[in-house]
């Protein structure tokens, strides 16, 4: 094994470890010693891959919800090009993606904790623009074609979609609602802007995509 595939395979025992310790009991009652101790690794080699136990979670969040995102790309390539029946896709993956609360609760903790560490919060700025950039492309699959792309109205819905997603998803971890319901919280979501971007289209427009 060459250095460089030594160095990797030692980061993603570490991911591998505190993904196991942070789903099982969170972020913040697991030490680095126990992550370390968990990957059979040492604490250096964590401090020489992560910069501290809050950049190691956030990247074990990121890990976890692109293998979620990646479950959903191939079931809306199959889906009928129908706007109703691509909905539903995307309900019931929600829905599914919606009974993991070891992931849901730990990313309710993160955001919680990087909001009194301001250096952290930097850190997250660009995750969390690209979570709204990736919501963005989402809600392209889902707009009708008689509908433009660009503007305040689409900027405004795509944030309001993806913070209604996450608070649907700490209500679903918390047990406030039921996956279903989120589910089914998210496409009434969806749906209704994509209502409101129609009703703000004057007459006299006919966008051509």
């Amino acid at each position: 094994m060459t250095r460089a595939e030594s160095q990797a395979q030692t980061r993603e025992d570490l991911l591998d470890a505190a993904e196991r310790l942070f789903f099982a009991q969170g972020c913040h009652a697991t030490s680095i010693t126990t992550i370390a101790a968990e990957a059979g690794r040492t604490i250096g080699a964590l401090y020489s891959n992560f910069e501290n136990k809050e950049a190691l979670c956030l990247e074990v969040i990121q890990r976890a919800l692109a293998r979620e995102l990646a479950k959903l790309t191939p079931a809306l390539m199959a889906a009928p090009e129908g706007d109703r029946e691509r909905l539903e896709v995307l309900s019931n993956w929600w829905a599914r993606s919606s009974t993991n609360t070891e992931l849901l609760t730990l990313g309710a903790e993160y955001l919680t904790t990087i909001f009194r560490h301001g250096q952290q919060h930097e850190t997250t700025a660009p995750v969390l623009r690209r979570v709204i950039a990736s919501g963005r492309i989402l809600l392209e699959e889902f707009v009708p074609r008689d509908i433009p792309l660009s503007g305040t109205r689409v900027e405004a819905a795509v944030r309001a979609i993806v913070a209604t997603g996450a608070g649907l998803s700490i209500g679903s971890a918390s047990g406030i609602i039921t996956a279903e319901e989120s589910a089914r919280l998210l496409s009434d979501t969806i749906t209704l802007w994509i209502e409101g971007l129609r009703a703000s289209i004057p007459h006299s427009e006919n966008p051509v995509r």
